[in-house]
């Protein structure tokens, strides 16, 4: 039986060697991105006003395709935070945890317009387009994530079923620039059951763009982190 071992590691943005992040600031002359951009949801202030009052203890709820989003609100400085006001609110925020380990973090002006979309794979590990909206909802930036990552996501998740391993379920993935190997890397880490009661870690790294196995190894497990 396997199960990976939690760890996790954000893109470092200013190593030398390392393909940068890209930056996409539509303006006036060039509007493809926002052109492109779907029409964004408002947060539902009223509502969660509603939720606030009926149940100040209100955290989240189950939607119908069973995923669970977490709403929250982050209070103006200076400001107490509970009882909850709506006119107390800084920005509104929703976390949209999917059943296929993918969650959306969402933020929202005080007016319910949208602030920020962020996107993460199993908690930590940052990923897809990041798009920033004024206060208005104009898109004014957006960040690539995967840049940099030939080798993808869906990639690193068919290498982990071939190794027994699910990262919808099981855990995080690392990936970042490698001072070692002079070029962005992903590292896979898990945990294998051997027979007689014995347990062995495997660590790979794999190249960011080809998938090349840079590295394999095998050291002692240490105590395994419970599966969420």
């Amino acid at each position: 039986m396997l199960c990976l071992l939690v760890l996790s590691c954000s893109c470092r943005q200013t190593k030398s060697g390392q393909v940068r992040q890209q930056d996409t600031i539509p303006n006036k002359k060039n509007k493809t991105a926002q052109e492109k951009e779907p029409q964004m949801k408002k947060f539902d202030v009223d509502n969660y006003e509603k939720r606030m009052i009926a149940n100040p203890d209100y955290e989240g709820r189950t939607l119908e395709d069973g995923s669970y989003v977490r709403e929250y609100y982050i209070p103006k400085p200076n400001v107490d935070a509970e009882p909850f006001t709506r006119n107390a609110a800084q920005l509104f925020v929703e976390r949209i945890e999917h059943k296929d380990g993918f969650h959306e973090l969402i933020s929202y002006y005080n007016n319910g317009n949208i602030h920020e979309y962020n996107q993460f794979f199993s908690i930590e590990l940052e990923v897809g387009i990041w798009k920033y909206y004024d206060a208005q909802g104009n898109l004014t930036k957006s960040v690539d994530k995967d840049l940099g990552y030939k080798f993808t996501l869906n990639d690193i998740i068919a290498f982990g079923k071939r190794n027994g391993v699910d990262f919808h379920q099981d855990g995080d993935l690392q990936r970042a620039f490698s001072d070692r190997f002079k070029k962005n890397v992903w590292t896979v880490i898990w945990i294998e059951d051997l027979p007689a009661g014995d347990r062995v870690q495997h660590v790979c790294i794999l190249d960011g763009n080809s998938g090349d196995v840079l590295e394999r190894l095998k050291r002692p497990a240490p105590t395994r982190k419970a599966s969420r």
